[in-house]
């Protein structure tokens, strides 16, 4: 046997070992076995290195192909976690992660569940029951919830609970309300989707003046930006440019 294949086969030998014992998911023993050579390039790449590195980018990399591999996989252990201790931490655990794969409905009923108790006012369980009310397209309840965040925790900052309460605004149809939101938004929010969606609903109410100046402001934001921002921003920026015409 020539020693290539051989080192080739203790290769795949060892690295099967290695999802065993670390007690990694089943599905890179078949990945290894299948195509060896890219199946443990990719067993290296995404579950060795970033262990060995510890980065945020690893572990985010890591997070991405297990959703793609496996995207049932958070769910699972979310509601083995929940199994095995009904605390109201693996509870919002279990609402998030069904949230993601669409299981809203069940996700409000965790969510309700966890906000009693001590519990009744917390920021971050109100924050992640509204972000399943926006995602079930409930938006009077999305609203209703974030308002009563507010009321609990005058503090309390999001741009993410922000966003999903001026567009819930905007899905019922309270056009100058959710114009205020975005506009206060707009001066804070990370990345150019907030803009962008003052800027569109600026022009669905006919102030195309005051559109166009929002979206060159996206366009040269962006553009005179670091070159990662381009492709981060890319579905805000085509809009921007495509409404502009140019």
């Amino acid at each position: 046997m020539p020693i290539l294949a051989l080192l080739e086969i203790v290769a795949q030998i060892l690295c099967a070992v290695h999802v065993w014992r670390t007690g990694r998911a089943v599905y890179w023993l078949y990945i290894i076995v299948a195509v060896p050579g890219l199946g443990m390039a990719a067993y290296f790449f995404f579950e060795i290195l970033p262990e060995m590195m510890g980065t945020r980018t690893a572990r985010r990399a890591v997070k991405g192909v297990h959703k793609a591999l496996d995207p049932g996989r958070r769910v699972r252990e979310a509601e083995r976690r929940l199994a095995i201790t009904a605390n109201t931490q693996n509870k919002a655990e279990l609402a998030e992660a069904y949230v993601e794969i669409g299981r809203t409905q069940e996700a409000i009923a965790l969510y309700r569940d966890a906000l009693s108790g001590v519990h009744a006012a917390d920021s971050a369980l109100m924050h992640g029951l509204a972000q399943a009310y926006f995602a079930s397209g409930a938006y009077a309840d999305t609203v209703a919830t974030l308002d009563a965040l507010r009321a609990a925790d005058p503090g309390y900052q999001s741009p993410e609970a922000h966003l999903i309460y001026a567009r819930s605004l905007e899905a019922q149809g309270k056009t100058e309300a959710a114009l205020q939101e975005y506009a206060a938004l707009a001066q804070y929010y990370p990345g150019q989707e907030a803009r962008c969606r003052y800027a569109m609903l600026l022009a669905k109410s006919g102030d195309a003046r005051a559109a166009a100046r929002n979206f060159r402001e996206i366009c040269q934001a962006i553009e005179l930006g670091p070159h990662h921002q381009r492709r981060e921003q890319r579905e805000w920026y085509e809009i921007a440019r495509r409404t502009l015409g140019a």
